[in-house]
């Protein structure tokens, strides 16, 4: 056992987030956290750490555990490099693993300083420094926020290698399917563990969720017999009538909690927006092309968005993914081509990261700003039960945005945009900070929408259930895919990985090395110090050149060329390093 909870209880000014919560996490488990945002999962984490402290009750930790934490909040050296912050957080011994997870992480430039790197590079920062830190329980809140499509796929294959404790908060819903053995579900101040990974837990909750509606009816039907005798007034009676008048409001107090619990598990968004009518004119991008201080994001981009479009974009971080949400909504100026849109045509954008900026108001009075109700196929809802179909309680409400949690904060951003009932809408990331419940809610939303849709996600889970075709940003340009994300990523990592599948099918069971590679593993460190000599001086040259564009061009190709040869050699060297811990163990036995 690393870490136990014994009968815990937290508090929040005068609300309870856990009560009698106790649970146990032993080596090599790896449990997936799953609730709602706002239920308290970050909260558990940081009980699990020894960040705060419960109200009531006992934490139990294994002498000398070692526990490395991903927290959503970032905390890293302004004033350092990225080299000089990995090396002040860890204690890697390795250099060229430490190089090769910042290569998979698109953290190229050690020297870069922090306080220069956006949100996302900071984030993946804090990421590789918690994955480097040496622990017996790594705890991660969120970890592929910030990441693309292809390094979330990297980090499930060194996870679903992790041979030590995991405990892993995340919307992925294939990160849970793949990764995790356990499922930890928080539940009304509750926590239920599962021994089963995601998918095999949803039919589980499901069971104990009918068991709820048959203990419901029963409480209810004692509860309505009980509730005639207590009108009777038995309190000046013997002490057996004052026993049952107690066990009478512990039933009515249990009764409660229980309907809590249900209505928190069935609840659903009953609704489907209003659909603004579409012209035959929608959308038209005509061979459009961007790019800023002679880099080029996209060439010649054209499409047509048809009325029920259900359209994807991805691509790596930094490619211009977003850059294209703008330059298609009027934002940003293209470099050449056009875009019209049709008189029409009523746009939702919701930005990657749309700050709330008045964190003073009331939920609801913010809403309020945007419309008071919302016209759906079925009716009109009025603010007060939009509000409730989006999971914002009665409490929630009237709550200050600065106390709601970061999914709070984002699902209050989306409804706000469907508010003003669009009939195209343009979703940057829009799964970001959501509980998976709200993800869910969203696809049956999407599904029912009667309009288009063009979406920016790293989730493969929910791109192959939304889109039914996707756009590719490779080498600057647009390339259409109409298969699922989740292949595409896979097979795409299948050319560099296939000389490693091959060697592992062939393989004996005994660990070695072939002598070309046994000699190409000496030498690789050597070689790779030496590529990276260069590429400095090819960085230097930049500062050199002035104003001569054409010679910063080539440098810049130049410099491309070279990271791309020195991210191979590292993923070379991981393999071979991989092969060579498993030598070192085999020779120790």
């Amino acid at each position: 056992m690393l870490v136990t909870l014994n009968n815990v209880d937290v508090r929040y000014l005068d609300k309870n987030i856990f009560s009698n919560a106790s649970f146990t996490i032993n080596e090599k488990d790896k449990i997936g956290i799953v609730g709602p945002n706002g239920i308290g999962k970050t909260t558990l984490l940081k009980l699990i750490v020894g960040i705060i402290d419960p109200y009531k009750g006992e934490i139990f930790r294994k002498k000398d555990l070692k526990i490395a934490y991903l927290s959503q909040d970032i905390n890293l050296d302004e004033n350092k490099t990225i080299w000089e912050e990995i090396l002040s957080k860890t204690k890697a011994e390795n250099t060229f693993s430490v190089k090769s997870i910042l290569s998979k992480l698109g953290l190229n430039d050690y020297d870069e300083k922090i306080q220069t790197l956006s949100g996302g590079k900071k984030r993946r920062l804090a990421l590789a420094t918690t994955l480097l830190n040496q622990s017996d329980l790594l705890i991660l809140d969120e970890p592929t926020n910030h990441l693309d499509i292809w390094m979330i796929n990297w980090l499930e294959q060194f996870l679903i290698k992790w041979h030590k404790a995991l405990l892993l908060v995340t919307h992925d819903r294939y990160f849970l399917e793949r990764i995790t053995n356990k499922t930890l579900d928080i539940e009304n101040g509750n926590l239920y563990l599962y021994n089963v990974n995601y998918t095999s837990y949803l039919p589980l909750k499901e069971e104990r969720f009918d068991a709820m509606l048959a203990s419901s009816r029963k409480l209810k039907a004692l509860f309505k017999k009980e509730a005639v005798w207590a009108k009777l007034n038995p309190q000046a009676r013997s002490t057996k009538s004052k026993e049952r008048l107690m066990r009478f409001k512990t039933l009515e107090i249990e009764l409660s909690r229980l309907d809590t619990s249900i209505s928190q598990i069935s609840h659903e968004m009953a609704f489907s927006s209003h659909f603004s009518r579409l012209g035959g004119k929608t959308i038209i991008i005509d061979k459009i092309s961007l790019g800023f201080d002679d880099k080029i994001l996209f060439k010649d981009f054209s499409y047509i968005i048809t009325k029920y479009d259900r359209l994807g974009i991805v691509g790596e971080n930094g490619s211009g993914k977003t850059s294209l949400f703008k330059t298609i909504l009027g934002q940003i100026l293209p470099n050449s081509g056009s875009i019209t849109i049709g008189d029409t045509v009523k746009i939702g954008y919701l930005k990657q990261e749309d700050k709330l900026l008045n964190t003073n108001k009331t939920v609801i009075n913010y809403l309020k700003e945007f419309g008071g109700h919302l016209d759906t196929m079925n009716g009109t809802i009025d603010i007060n039960n939009l509000l409730e179909d989006f999971f914002f309680d009665k409490t929630k409400k009237y709550m200050p945005i600065s106390t709601l949690s970061g999914g709070e904060k984002r699902r209050l951003q989306l409804l706000s945009i469907l508010i003003g009932n669009p009939n195209i809408l343009f979703l940057d990331e829009p799964t970001n900070d959501l509980d998976i419940y709200t993800i869910e809610q969203l696809e049956n939303y999407l599904e029912n929408f009667k309009g288009a849709v063009v979406v920016i996600s790293h989730d493969r889970y929910f791109l192959d259930k939304v889109i039914n075709h996707a756009f590719i940003l490779e080498d600057k340009h647009f390339i259409e895919y109409t298969g699922l994300i989740s292949e595409y990523v896979k097979n795409k990592e299948l050319p560099k990985n296939k000389e490693a599948s091959k060697i592992k099918k062939e393989s004996p069971s005994i660990p070695f090395f072939t002598s070309k590679e046994k000699k190409e593993f000496n030498e690789l460190e050597t070689n790779i110090m030496a590529m990276e000599a260069k590429l400095k001086k090819l960085k230097d040259d930049t500062y050199l050149c002035g104003t001569d564009y054409q010679k910063l061009m080539a440098l810049d190709k130049e410099i491309k060329e070279f990271q791309e040869s020195i991210d191979k050699m590292y993923e070379r060297y991981e393999y071979l390093n991989n092969i060579n811990d498993e030598i070192q163990k085999y020779k120790k036995y």
